[in-house]
């Protein structure tokens, strides 16, 4: 693990949590087709009215994926022992705000930063990383972004942070073979603990 890294960022669904999202019936729903992301799909439709309509059905399967969420395995544990020993952890996600709160609110996370759709590009857009590590005063390079999805790990590289995929069998899947060699695959969370060199001042980090 590089012996630089400061801080610790993590994707939310899929992630740190099973929000038992149905994505198939969401497209079915939205009449998206495959191979483009729903909130992309959104953004292609014609006018303001569907693309409200739209995103009110992405926002109650997300609503409703919050009410259902569980902490993905020993996720739980590393985060509030992370939280505790004074690691500097935040989350990024593609959601809405409202239901990424509810979620966190429900399963008792840590007060940490949140980073939602409403306030940043989404991914694979790095912005909401690059915001976090600004607000932290740490350099990008010495931040690791973790998450289960191909948007999770481009936003990272992007974002010039250590790209890190959350894969609970411990297994690259096919889809990442190309993936540049920083990769790194995670599948137990409380490995998390040892990957931080020490506490960062947040005096600004070069």
């Amino acid at each position: 693990m590089n012996p630089r890294l400061k801080a610790l960022i993590f994707d939310l669904d899929g992630t740190l949590v099973d929000s038992r999202l149905d994505f198939a019936a969401m497209r079915h729903e939205l009449r998206a087709p495959a191979g483009i992301g729903l909130l992309e799909y959104v953004e292609t439709l014609a006018t303001e009215e569907a693309q409200q309509s739209a995103m009110d059905v992405i926002h109650k399967h997300e609503v409703a994926g919050a009410m259902a969420a569980t902490w993905t395995a020993t996720a739980e544990e590393a985060i509030h022992s992370l939280h505790a020993q004074g690691t500097p952890i935040a989350i990024v996600t593609r959601n809405n705000r409202h239901a990424a709160t509810l979620t966190m609110e429900r399963l008792n996370m840590p007060p940490i930063p949140l980073k939602a759709r409403e306030d940043a590009a989404p991914k694979p857009d790095p912005e909401a990383l690059l915001a976090i590590a600004g607000e932290w005063r740490i350099h990008p390079k010495h931040c690791a972004y973790i998450g289960d999805f191909r948007y999770d790990i481009e936003a990272a590289e992007r974002a010039g942070m250590l790209p890190v995929l959350y894969h609970p069998m411990g297994e690259r899947p096919p889809v990442f073979d190309g993936a540049p060699g920083a990769l790194r695959t995670l599948s137990d969370f409380r490995e998390l603990t040892g990957w931080c060199t020490g506490q960062s001042d947040q005096r600004g980090e070069s």
